[in-house]
């Protein structure tokens, strides 16, 4: 009996699976997805489904914060021909950010400039294309606000790179 391996509740003992990965993202997921079983029983809706995994996200997040990939955009209204947009990359730490303004969503860089660009927060470490194209250091709250403007009717979107994951954030529309 000394050699037999038991099943615990959230399940197979840690020693298997693909905690071998030996990469910390992966485990950092793993690990969550365990402690996030202790929540258990889950409902079956899809919406408790949606939100457990939202959870389990964040757990992953706080456990590996530099591997914690997701990036949070709220764009705002247009007022007087300027839109802010709030980015957020919650890591609790400092990030380095590249934002484009693209045409469409899953597009490159745009090849039309808007009047300015004006990083309210972070640090710009390097602007590729002028009012288009920047990286960005985002202060220890991971968060920066950025204000574009522009005088005609125009769409864009942000469209941010962190960790080699690309994220879009809703229509910056100029009417």
């Amino acid at each position: 009996m000394l050699n037999q391996r038991h099943t615990e509740f959230f399940g197979p003992d840690l020693a298997r699976g693909p905690f071998a990965a030996h990469r910390i993202d992966t485990a950092a997921l793993q690990i969550a997805t365990l402690l996030a079983q202790l929540r258990a029983p889950l409902l079956r809706s899809d919406q408790a489904l949606r939100d457990h995994a939202d959870f389990i996200r964040e757990l992953a997040d706080r456990l590996a914060p530099d591997w914690a990939a997701q990036v949070c955009m709220d764009v705002g209204e247009e007022s007087n021909n300027v839109i802010q947009t709030s980015i957020l990359a919650a890591t609790g730490t400092f990030s380095l950010l590249e934002c484009w303004l693209a045409d469409t969503v899953g597009g490159g860089v745009t090849a039309t400039s808007p009047t300015s660009v004006t990083w309210n927060t972070g640090t710009i470490f390097q602007t590729i294309a002028s009012n288009r194209h920047y990286r960005i250091i985002t202060p220890h709250t991971g968060a920066v606000n950025v204000s574009v403007s522009y005088g005609g009717a125009k769409t864009w979107y942000w469209a941010v790179c962190r960790q080699g994951r690309i994220y879009y954030s809703s229509q910056l529309y100029f009417s």
